[in-house]
């Protein structure tokens, strides 16, 4: 006499289910087939792990970017110092104008010293405008670039980020292959190594569990 191992319940040797609690009783092909469910289970999803992991080396190994963002004076500072020099420039070029004005003023004696004045201001208006125009200029140019390069760099930045995720996502899919693989040595001497595919494992089930086969052996001829 046979017992229920969840109830203790008496059970006839041939019963499948027990009448008390509904349990059902597994035989030898019942096992057999549970296992083989279990093995198909993980061939399929390394099969699937199969095409999507990729070499860890094609992955980024931090999230940290040398893509730096730069400041505006980066782009800036060579017209400042050119508006400085230009206005200095025309400013010089000035004073020599002013002085060969005032040899001139001299020599055709007139009032020397307002004739210098105007002179010195107009030069000092002149460089002042040429210093404003090298400025306006670089504001607009070096905000361009800056606005340009810091774009570049934001979206250098994610995707170094993004790839280092999808980096952390197939090292793990590399690990659950690698358990999968030890998992499914303990079933590997169920089936032959020609038929080690979900696909034909599958067949298998199918034949054992429409009672064609008793035996992964007799599936295996079934297939042909």
């Amino acid at each position: 006499m046979a017992f229920c191992r969840k109830c203790g319940a008496a059970m006839a040797e041939d019963d499948l289910v027990c009448a008390k609690c509904g349990t059902r009783i597994n035989n030898a092909k019942d096992d057999l087939i549970d296992k083989l469910v279990k093995y198909k289970q993980l061939l399929s999803e390394n099969e699937e792990l199969d095409t999507m992991i990729r070499p860890q080396s094609e992955f980024p190994t931090s999230d940290e970017s040398g893509y730096k963002k730069k400041s505006f004076m980066r782009y800036f500072w060579p017209f400042l110092v050119g508006a400085v020099v230009g206005g200095y420039l025309v400013y010089f070029l000035s004073t020599i104008v002013t002085v060969m004005s005032m040899s001139n003023a001299v020599l055709a004696d007139q009032d020397v010293a307002s004739r210098a004045m105007g002179d010195s201001l107009l030069g000092i208006i002149v460089a002042l405008i040429v210093a404003g125009a090298i400025v306006f200029i670089g504001i607009k140019i070096s905000k361009r670039k800056q606005d340009e390069f810091n774009s570049n760099a934001d979206y250098m930045s994610r995707e170094i980020s993004e790839r280092y995720q999808k980096g952390l996502l197939n090292e793990k899919m590399v690990r659950i292959y690698q358990e999968n693989i030890n998992n499914m040595r303990q079933y590997e001497r169920i089936v032959p190594e020609p038929y080690r595919t979900s696909a034909k494992v599958g067949s298998i089930i199918d034949i054992l569990n429409e009672d064609k086969a008793q035996s992964v052996e007799e599936a295996i001829l079934l297939l042909g």
